[in-house]
């Protein structure tokens, strides 16, 4: 074996260990890679001159001159996120560590299912050339507001009338660059369970409120996916008895009811004016009136709840987070759904909102885009 190959190879073993460490001397990188610290501080140098590595101070706990560690430069790549929501895009480019670089939100997506496919592609193209940081991305990361295969196939997205697109393998022919496809309600799940408040938790739950509403769940760090990847269907539960009358090819029956579609047709039912454009705000603030919208709070409440108990019973997660608009009104969701659980289920989960410092989706479709990068060994390449 060349000296340059040793010499990379080494590289490549005190960056994976970097990475695994999460910080760490030359010493304990020395241990865990068995190279000697001589090897190992040259490779560390390196790497910080490279910009893979970032070296920082602190005083040991008996004092005295303070001992370097080191640990992967946040900045030393990006990803370029894409959160395609129901009626508007955003991109952005994230870095290893979860922060958000550059961003842009497309609100000019059109409606028309080919239309919307041919605008996202075109964006997301266009984004992944552009010189908007000194380094181009590495991978590109897609969040989705419906089911979604391991190879990237949408199998249907109600709120964008997508069936069956391959948006992965579009994405890959375009870029020639490592492509993941999820779910939005996984990927939340995934931004908070690794860059959020609840990361300890051993089970956590998204519960993701928008036009549709959906489940992610993580076990244990790693998302809770199903045998075809449909897990966290929580959309999909009938509400009652007479669901059963009824055949569901887009929407499911609990989203055609809970979500802010469906909020908006019962509320326009039931007589009520709904100010603003912000239905859940709106119909919550009512909650404890004796009024057509306090009735309708209380009963989609009610709604969430049992969905909430069956959730509980087959799951039992530890913390159940807020995302998409039930993020802002948690402060009136959470004790109302508490206590419409106590009593009903073995052990109330922790009811939380959101707590990325971004955009759920968005940050999941980042982390999903580093896994898909894969060994940060290529970065040496760069």
């Amino acid at each position: 074996m060349s000296s340059q190959s040793t010499t990379r190879r080494n590289r490549a073993s005190v960056l994976a260990a970097a990475r695994s460490a999460g910080d760490a001397s030359r010493a304990e990188l020395a241990s865990a890679t068995g190279l000697s610290v001589a090897t190992v501080s040259r490779a560390v140098a390196a790497l910080i001159d490279a910009g893979l590595l970032v070296e920082q101070s602190a005083v040991g706990p008996a004092g005295g001159r303070p001992l370097g560690r080191v640990r992967v430069d946040d900045a030393a790549a990006t990803v370029l996120a894409v959160d395609v929501a129901d009626h508007h895009t955003t991109l952005a480019l994230v870095d290893l560590g979860g922060t958000v670089r550059w961003s842009d939100r497309l609100d000019d997506a059109p409606a028309a299912p080919d239309e919307r496919l041919a605008h996202t592609l075109r964006a997301i193209e266009d984004a992944w050339r552009a010189p908007l940081l000194r380094r181009p991305p590495v991978a590109v990361g897609v969040a989705i507001p419906g089911p979604v295969q391991a190879d990237g196939t949408i199998d249907f997205a109600p709120a964008l009338h997508w069936h069956g697109i391959r948006l992965g393998d579009l994405l890959r022919q375009r870029l020639d660059a490592p492509v993941a496809v999820g779910n939005d309600a996984n990927l939340i799940a995934v931004a908070e369970s690794r860059w959020g408040e609840h990361r300890d938790a051993t089970s956590l739950m998204a519960l993701a409120v928008f036009e549709g509403v959906g489940a992610g769940i993580v076990e244990h760090g790693r998302i809770l996916e199903g045998s075809r990847g449909f897990a966290g269907q929580i959309g999909r539960m009938l509400v009652g008895p007479d669901s059963i009358d009824r055949l569901y090819v887009d929407f499911g029956d609990l989203e055609s009811q809970l979500g802010s579609t469906g909020l908006v047709r019962r509320a326009v039912a039931d007589g009520i004016d709904l100010p603003g454009v912000e239905p859940f705000a709106a119909v919550f603030a009512a909650v404890g009136e004796d009024s057509p919208a306090g009735v309708l709070a209380r009963r989609v409440l009610d709604e969430f709840a049992v969905a909430l108990a069956n959730v509980c019973a087959l799951l039992d997660p530890e913390v159940i987070v807020l995302a998409g608009r039930f993020a802002p009104l948690a402060g009136t969701v959470i004790p109302e759904l508490e206590r419409r659980l106590t009593g009903r289920v073995l052990h109330i989960p922790r009811l939380a909102p959101a707590t990325t410092a971004g955009d759920g989706a968005l940050l999941g479709a980042a982390a999903i885009a580093v896994d898909a990068f894969g060994s940060l060994e290529r970065l040496l390449d760069a």
